[in-house]
């Protein structure tokens, strides 16, 4: 019986001559992006893809008006030069380079962006910005940058399936280690580089992969989402100009595997690529709220509550949530000074419901800190990692799920569990709830309702635009 591709890549790591290989995970990765075609992969799955790029869009939009992306769009205009591509906020003439960086950096300024637990990722944040720009570079069809998307964000799931939850909770930020493996890919793909090349694209990615979540909380997040986006598509760049990197980055005793996951790998993640497609298993959960997903369940539990025993939020002495172990760890901020620190905050996010009813971009800033109500509220809040919560029965099912009790100040208490978030695979946001969000951020951006429905109707007919470059033109 023959091995997999998996158990033969890591044979070669064993003391085999790594230069020789045929068999490397990077060039198994850069097969299969370089050779997908949209007419191979399942009308579901574009669906889905389709998905990520309107909530992509979507959340860049509004995250173009955060400081930290306006500031790295002066920083692009003023360093990078002029080019052939366009921001998602409409300005145009952008360098390729410049184009990725600076759409990265808006599409993961709100935190408001898809996630996937294969790997714990925001792939699309990433991988979106880098084909965009090769394929406004390339002039691509509309249907060969939908292939470009889904080959690059289809590899990242492979890789973090490989890696399981481990590299993430070693303190790895899988959205910029893997998202500019992602990127590579899918750059690579747009530009139609061919198999080695695109192997080659993803290797150079790989060695320069980096990022931890000590940066949660920071300027530095979505800085290097946009950086990993922009790293991964000069390695294609690079890679098409004949610069190549060790084909056994991943496997080699000094590499990826070894350095970045203490060893650890489970074969399933790449052997199935393309067999199953991890858009759809274990899926894409899009946000309801501008903040870390880890605090979605908790606040839905909250407004549930609110609602159905129509509680009055002035009345509500405690908010006490028990969570799981990746919600406490990724909700570091007890006290939050900074926005940035606001997105992983518990008791942040939770004050909001209780002073506005909801949470929503325009609540992402420092006025919205400093108001002393939203201070008291903050500390009507405590978080509580339950161990109940790590138990089998509610993971790897419910990984950021919350136990959220209520505490009026005439002592009677409400409790509500939400395993799944709306939002999360298992309970995903409707279509019409999608459009709204959409039509939210865009109006929060100051855009027409013209230029909205016509970039929405760009994106649900993707594969009919004869040129990418139209995508964002069109409406005032």
């Amino acid at each position: 019986m023959n091995k997999s591709v998996f158990d033969l890549a890591l044979c070669v790591g064993d003391g085999e001559d790594r230069s020789k290989s045929a068999n490397s995970i990077s060039r198994h990765l850069g097969a299969w992006g370089a050779r997908l075609s949209l007419e191979e992969i399942p009308d579901d799955v574009r669906q889905i893809a389709k998905r990520c790029l309107i909530d992509t869009i979507a959340v860049s939009a509004a995250g173009g008006m955060m400081p930290v992306a306006r500031s790295m769009r002066a920083h692009v205009l003023a360093v990078y030069g002029p080019g052939e591509c366009t921001l998602i906020e409409g300005v145009s003439g952008i360098s390729i380079l410049g184009a990725a960086l600076a759409n990265g950096v808006a599409a993961h300024a709100l935190d408001f962006d898809d996630t996937s637990y294969a790997g714990v990722v925001h792939s699309s944040a990433v991988v979106l910005p880098a084909v965009l720009a090769a394929a406004e570079h390339a002039d691509l069809s509309g249907a060969d940058f939908l292939a470009a998307f889904i080959a690059g964000s289809e590899v990242i799931y492979s890789i973090g399936l490989t890696l399981s939850d481990n590299h993430y909770l070693n303190g790895w930020w899988a959205t910029s280690t893997l998202g500019a493996i992602g990127a590579a890919t899918g750059a690579a793909r747009a530009l139609g580089l061919g198999q080695e090349k695109t192997a080659h694209a993803i290797a150079l990615a790989a060695v320069q992969a980096n990022g931890m979540c000590v940066l949660f909380g920071s300027d530095a997040k979505p800085v290097i989402a946009g950086q990993a986006a922009r790293l991964g598509l000069e390695a294609a760049l690079l890679s098409n100009k004949g610069i190549s990197a060790p084909p056994t980055v991943f496997e080699d005793p000094r590499g990826f595997l070894k350095l970045m996951n203490d060893g650890i790998h489970i074969g399933a993640g790449l052997n199935e690529l393309g067999r199953t497609w991890r858009l759809l298993d274990p899926g894409v959960a899009f946000k309801r709220a501008p903040v870390c997903s880890a605090a979605q369940a908790a606040l839905e539990a909250l407004e549930q509550l609110i609602r159905s025993h129509r509680l009055d939020g002035s009345q509500i002495k405690a908010v006490t949530c028990h969570v799981s172990h990746l919600v406490k760890i990724s909700l570091v901020h007890e006290q939050p000074v900074t926005p940035s620190q606001a997105q992983f905050s518990m008791p942040f996010a939770i004050a909001c419901i209780l002073l506005f009813g909801s949470l929503r971009p325009e609540h992402i800033n420092r006025k919205t800190l400093s108001n002393k109500d939203l201070q008291a509220a903050m500390n009507k809040v405590n978080m509580i990692e339950d161990t109940e919560l790590n138990g089998p029965e509610f993971q790897p099912h419910f990984p950021e799920c919350a136990r959220v009790t209520v505490t009026m100040s005439d002592g009677k208490t409400f409790t509500r569990f939400i395993g799944a978030a709306t939002g999360m695979p298992g309970n995903p946001l409707s279509t019409d709830a999608l459009l709204d969000k959409l039509r939210a951020c865009t109006a929060y951006a100051g855009w027409s309702d013209n230029r909205t429905n016509k970039v929405l109707d760009n994106l649900e007919n993707i594969k009919e635009l004869s040129s990418i470059r139209s995508l964002l033109k069109g409406g005032i």
